[in-house]
């Protein structure tokens, strides 16, 4: 068991810290050559090396957004307030915040876990039919949650909300037409609407970034608390992905500490929790939950939690450990230089993976998403590309 673990950590490292790479990328692999992996590993081994991979990468993911400004689905919206504290001398602090979130909120899961064991069963017919709905109010309440500019004038707010109206719904287009594409087509997806808008203006701006403060900060348990629940939400909902869940976590605040705690809390919450949904009524809600189902194994809640606590230590080490070398590194590169050599890199990985078809996509987001950056509004409205799909989805299958 003690190998599969170490591996699953392996793995996590890897994925967390790898741009276009996901859990979901070995969770396949990972089943379709278990026939060879059974000579080394028994089923139930295998299985704890997909879960321990989910969780080790909900703690490293935010690593490429913080310093690099490449995203992943459950990290996109993050992008931003980290780059704001990367900036400040803060990477570091900010490092050590969602590492201890996520360590807090694998911590805070763990009664939800069995609650949800205990009541799921009986409310699941519920789910489906209100998905759509909790979307729809979610993206109300995102819109809504712009602000107009402080010597605006009365009609300022209202400019933006309709500014961040047509942002969201171009990039629910968009979502809507590569929804069909596969997991692959995030990639110039989400860069696009998330990453390169940050790399294009801090190029532009010539910023240079200034030494980290090597310190550690606690994140404030209320952030935590509601992340946490965030992620315990969107886990009850087929459909759903942690991306949204890092919506609803972070729409209401303004603070960028307080933002990448949220956000790495329900993060690691909806990792653990999709498991507690399919011990509790066999729903798969994410891509290593399936793995799982697929290799046919059972394991006792008892044996699976452990193994997660050992998985959230260890992924907390490892988040601070790579936190400060990056902190430590990242000044002394020239910003042009680093965002030139990003933006090329993502061109090359999005043509590699998903062709002429991904650059295309990658264009038309980035464009979208500079619109958030010419016309200040928030960039969190540019999450329409998983929540319009989505909504659509369900209003089909209801024949609505």
């Amino acid at each position: 068991m003690l190998n599969a673990v170490i591996l699953g950590i392996i793995l996590g490292i890897v994925s967390g810290l790898t741009p276009g790479i996901h859990v979901n990328t070995f969770s396949a692999f990972i089943v379709s050559y278990s026939a060879l992996l059974r000579n080394f590993f028994t089923p139930e081994e295998l299985a704890v090396v997909v879960f321990t991979n989910a969780i080790v990468h909900t703690f490293l993911d935010i690593l490429p957004s913080m310093f690099l400004g490449v995203p992943d689905e459950d990290t996109a919206i993050a992008i931003l307030p980290t780059h704001e504290l990367v900036l400040d001398g803060k990477g570091v602090v900010a490092t050590s915040i969602s590492a201890y979130s996520s360590l807090l909120s694998f911590i805070i899961s763990l009664p939800i876990f069995l609650l949800f064991m205990l009541l799921l069963s009986k409310v699941e017919s519920y789910l489906v039919a209100i998905t759509p709905f909790l979307l729809s109010a979610v993206s109300v309440a995102m819109i809504a949650g712009e602000r107009g500019d402080v010597f605006g004038g009365s009609l300022s707010v209202w400019r933006k909300r309709v500014t961040a109206s047509l942002i969201f719904v171009l990039s629910g287009l968009l979502g809507f037409f590569t929804f069909d594409r596969g997991d692959a087509i995030l990639l110039p997806l989400l860069t696009g609407l998330f990453s390169s808008p940050t790399l294009i203006v801090s190029a532009l701006k010539g910023s240079k970034i200034p030494p980290q403060e090597v310190s550690l900060e606690l994140p404030k348990v209320k952030d935590v608390f509601s992340g946490s629940l965030a992620g315990a939400l969107v886990s009850l909902f087929p459909g759903i992905s942690s991306g949204i869940a890092t919506v609803i976590a972070s729409n209401h605040l303004k603070d960028a500490k307080r933002i990448v705690s949220a956000i790495s809390s329900a993060n690691t919450a909806n990792a653990l929790l999709c498991f507690a949904v399919f011990f509790s009524i066999h729903r798969v809600r994410s891509g290593a939950v399936g793995a799982i189902q697929k290799l046919g194994v059972g394991l006792s809640v008892s044996d699976f939690l452990l193994v997660g606590l050992i998985s959230a230590l260890a992924g907390t080490v490892l988040t601070l450990l790579f936190g400060v070398t990056a902190g430590r590194v990242v000044s002394k590169v020239d910003q042009l230089k680093l965002s030139s050599t990003v933006f090329v890199t993502l061109l090359v990985l999005i043509y590699a993976l998903t062709g002429s078809f991904g650059l295309l996509v990658f264009s038309v987001a980035t464009l979208i998403g500079l619109l958030t950056v010419i016309f200040e509004v928030r960039r969190i409205n540019c999450m329409g590309c998983l929540i319009v799909p989505t909504i659509l989805l369900y209003l089909s299958a209801f024949r609505i």
